[in-house]
């Protein structure tokens, strides 16, 4: 399908983008546009009518990637293809860089950023379609009131699917954003919630600046994901792994964290308390690992069933300890 005329701003500082929000606010609405890879193809499929688009790829502050102090800032403006490829996240945060080189294909990585794949929407086959068929009442993200994907449902059940937000999760990253009151900063897994039709807590008028990262010398952590095809396609079920050891190379804390199970990233906290005092992660018997799951539980999706992605969350899960034995 063919773009359908819209208005493009691109500021070049974070004060310029205050005064474009501020106007088209008034004029219709706008949407904030990173690479394209995601906001381009929505407009395309009709499922973003917005006629004003304000790319924030000229704001400078958004394209840092660096060391400040103890922790390490990422932009959000940085290319998921920079995150992969920069020495400074590989040496640091291997479950980062390999997140993000799972992420579409090379192109979709030239273009795509850390922003935006934190902020990715929410997906679900009923909602993701260029046509609504006439035949079905719209759902909550087609305006609707009511779930498709579970029957009765009170909210939006779609699915989050994204990569780099779990790598993220399981390094305990902060993320900084900038609004009308300035800026704040907050732990990651504060900025998320299980809703479908609004999984972020972020207002239309503020804008993620990046996230920063501490860097831990004694830390591993690994990403592993399973996917339909092996290129340019969302997780099915995606686990991120960050361990920290003490002097003696024993665990004493354990992070993982978990994506395509719920309408967010999520934090598998009962692993914390397992990991720690092991001396190698793949040490943890798989029905631990199976127990430690048990609370969480996805819905069918994407013709997987629950206890289907559960099983392919505990497999995950075991691949990720298994390969947490280095940086």
């Amino acid at each position: 399908m063919n773009l359908k005329p819209f208005n493009h701003f691109r500021p070049g500082s974070l004060d310029e983008l205050a005064v474009i929000m501020a106007g088209t606010a008034a004029q219709g609405g706008f949407v904030l546009m990173g690479g394209g890879t995601d906001v381009l193809v929505k407009i395309k499929q009709r499922l973003l009518t917005t006629p004003n688009i304000i790319s924030v790829s000229g704001i400078r502050v958004l394209a840092e990637l660096e060391q400040q102090g103890s922790d390490i800032f990422i932009g959000a403006g940085v290319t998921l293809r920079h995150l992969e490829e920069s020495a400074l996240i590989r040496d640091n945060f291997p479950a980062l860089a390999q997140a993000a080189a799972a992420v579409g294909s090379p192109q979709l990585r030239n273009m795509g950023t850390v922003g935006g794949n934190i902020r990715l929407d929410t997906r679900c086959l009923y909602f993701n379609r260029p046509e609504w068929p006439g035949d079905i009442v719209p759902c909550f993200k087609r305006g609707g009131d009511r779930c498709h994907v579970v029957k009765g449902g009170k909210r939006c059940y779609a699915l989050f699917c994204a990569d780099t937000p779990a790598a993220l999760l399981a390094l305990d990253a902060r993320i900084v954003i900038a609004g009308p009151a300035g800026q704040i900063e907050m732990p990651l897994d504060e900025f998320y919630r299980d809703d479908g039709l609004a999984c972020c807590r972020i207002e239309a008028n503020e804008l993620i600046l990046g996230v920063k990262l501490a860097a831990q010398p004694r830390q591993e952590s690994c990403y592993v994901r399973f996917s339909g095809r092996g290129a340019i396609d969302f997780p099915l079920v995606g686990v991120a792994l960050a361990v920290e050891k003490d002097g003696s190379g024993v665990v004493c804390r354990g992070r993982l964290a978990a994506t395509g199970v719920q309408s967010r990233p999520v934090l598998l906290p009962k692993f914390e308390e397992l990991l720690t005092g092991l001396k190698h992660p793949r040490e943890l018997a798989q029905q631990k690992i199976v127990d430690a799951l048990k609370d969480i539980k996805p819905v069918r999706h994407h013709g997987l069933s629950p206890a289907y992605r559960r099983h392919l969350l505990a497999v995950m899960a075991e691949r990720a300890l298994g390969m947490g034995e280095g940086r």
